[in-house]
């Protein structure tokens, strides 16, 4: 990934972290910049600046098993499953955004039962989920082939 990231991240909330993200990503591509623009929130609300309403149904109510947001891309590894490449939505034409997901608060679970596995006898699968946001942002950023992309995840 020869993409620049800038990563916001505060474990307080009501900080401003979303609002930031989502005027240095329009800022960005406004500067001509490709921009993706990561929601890594439960609560979405990055997503939800993003989009309007009836997208918002759609995305979330709608295309079930489809890798639509960051949570439907990281969910199989809650079973036997692997990750799945994300499917972007197109904001403007130099912005990007992967969206979040309501159901992402179950996956946190998830890494705080992994994450002491990482030293364990077996450590794959725990590195696997520990690092998923990771390789889902990295497979977003080589498959779309972004040229010069800034990634701007928001802080979970």
């Amino acid at each position: 990934m020869n993409a620049t990231t800038l990563t916001f991240f505060n474990g307080k909330g009501g900080v401003g972290k979303t609002s930031l993200v989502y005027h240095v990503a329009w800022m960005l591509s406004e500067l001509d910049h490709i921009v993706l623009a990561v929601d890594l929130d439960p609560q979405a609300n990055l997503t939800a600046a993003f989009l309007d309403e009836d997208d918002l149904v759609e995305l979330w109510e709608g295309s079930h098993g489809s890798a639509t947001t960051i949570h439907r891309c990281v969910e199989p590894l809650t079973k036997v499953g692997d990750i799945r490449p994300p499917r972007l939505r197109r904001v403007s034409a130099g912005l990007h955004l992967l969206p979040g997901d309501l159901a992402l608060s179950d996956f946190e679970d998830l890494l705080s039962r992994e994450w002491p596995d990482c030293l364990g006898s077996a450590p794959y699968r725990a590195f696997r989920s520990i690092t998923s946001f990771w390789q889902v942002i990295r497979m977003a950023v080589d498959a779309s082939r972004f040229p010069s992309a800034t990634c701007v995840p928001s802080g979970i």
